[in-house]
């Protein structure tokens, strides 16, 4: 895990010591490197409260999924993937500057607690021969057995390993002086970089002093051995770590409440609240305690541009007004789509009245049009009877026209005759 850390806190490293250079302030440097850390993890920042706008957008269209298929638990879940799908909305989009800040912390924690690697710059060959120099050494006791000679001021080897190693190396620097630089002195040139063991000191003491608080180090942990007993000017760290991690939640949960419709109880808000309020300062409140100073000082930054931060990203995507808006622009769809379906409603009604008029017309027409046809046949009786009356006259004069013409063809020589008797006179 030391190693995980240390190789998360180079490249940060690197950004505190430039800042650090610099300015020269160990805490205006960790302001600004914070504030350089928040500015880079800004557009994560963004990307999370956008999402979160998104989701607010999608709350009512999600809570009637909810109402609708609260018996149907597979087809719920179903239901809100495609929705979220649909709408391009992760549900996890807020997860991932949570995650870069944890890990951001880890690389921290790392240069704080070693600041002659991370802040100095100073080889580990030097690191390592300081850290030597200043461990208690072992002596043979009347067993002849390999015991530790405690001397005030050499550290046990059990405190020198690990993520304080650097740290308790410098607590005690000043006491040892010669033992430091002659163990630098035994390096070659190659490991101590072509530089003096009175350069190296120099700096150490240097880091030491720019890291002391108002009689107390940054170097040191808050909570110390004697416990209570032990109050000292560090304890103001972790409280107002404590604080402004109660502010930070204060304001955050002040735009969360926004997104909730006025009177509606959410299920688990209590214990949410209990741990923005409660459980999370507190447990920054212990870290803080438990770890060295600066890192207790990041936190109070990091806090204090949260709060600033949360503001703006407010500004920018406010998820409550982002709700209220996708909740009027649903009433209106609401409301057109019930006039619809009323103008709907009224044209098939005058559709299925004008339907009625109709068939009530035909169904009294259908008498009338009977007569009418019942007249229409019978005049077309008659009409066909006189027809036939005519036609059966016609082939009779046609038939005696016939005879008489058979008649006159047969008779015309004799009638001629008998005609021009009675014209002169005489008998023919």
């Amino acid at each position: 895990m030391n190693a995980i850390f240390n190789i998360i806190g180079i490249p940060l490293g690197y950004v505190l010591w430039f800042i650090y250079r610099f300015v020269g302030n160990y805490f205006v440097s960790i302001f600004l490197f914070t504030l350089i850390v928040r500015a880079a993890t800004f557009p994560l920042s963004l990307k999370s409260q956008k999402s979160q706008a998104d989701r607010a957008r999608l709350a009512p269209r999600l809570e009637r999924i909810q109402k609708k298929y609260a018996q149907d638990k597979q087809k719920l879940q179903q239901k809100q993937m495609e929705l979220y799908e649909k709408e391009g909305v992760s549900m996890t989009g807020g997860c991932l500057p949570m995650v870069v800040q944890m890990v951001i912390l880890m690389g921290i924690i790392s240069v704080i607690y070693s600041p002659l690697t991370h802040l100095a710059r100073i080889p580990e060959p030097v690191i390592s021969a300081s850290v030597t120099a200043v461990t208690q050494p072992t002596v043979k006791n009347d067993k002849g057995e390999d015991v530790l000679d405690s001397q005030p001021n050499k550290v046990n080897p059990k405190d020198l390993t690990g993520y304080y190693r650097e740290l308790k190396m410098l607590m005690v620097a000043d006491k040892n002086e010669g033992d430091i630089k002659s163990a630098i002195n035994g390096l070659s040139d190659a490991d101590r970089k072509n530089k003096t063991a009175d350069e190296y000191y120099e700096q150490m003491l240097h880091i030491r002093n720019d890291f002391s608080f108002f009689g107390g180090t940054l170097l040191e942990n808050p909570w110390q051995p004697g416990g209570f007993k032990s109050i000292n000017i560090l304890w103001l760290i972790p409280l107002i770590s404590a604080l402004t991690a109660v502010a930070s939640s204060i304001i955050s949960m002040r735009y969360t409440k926004q997104l909730t419709p006025q009177g509606e109880k959410v299920p688990g808000q209590g214990c949410s609240n209990f741990m923005m309020l409660g459980l999370m300062p507190m447990f920054s409140l212990y870290i803080a305690f438990i770890v060295p100073g600066g890192v207790g000082i990041y936190w109070i930054c990091s806090n204090i541009i949260a709060v600033v931060q949360t503001i703006i990203l407010n500004n920018i995507y406010n998820p409550a007004k982002i709700r209220a808006q996708a909740e009027a622009e649903y009433e209106e769809r609401r409301k057109r789509k019930a006039e619809d379906k009323k103008r709907l409603k009224e044209a098939r009604l005058r559709e299925e009245e004008e339907a009625r008029r109709q068939a009530k017309e035909e169904a009294e027409e259908k008498p009338k049009k009977t007569t009418r046809k019942k007249k229409a046949e019978s005049a077309e009786g008659e009409e066909a009877a006189a027809e036939e009356a005519l036609d059966r006259l016609d082939r009779k004069l046609e038939q005696t026209m016939r005879a008489v013409e058979a008649s006159y063809e047969k008779n015309k020589e004799r009638w001629v005759d008998t005609l021009f008797s009675l014209i002169v006179g005489v008998q023919p």
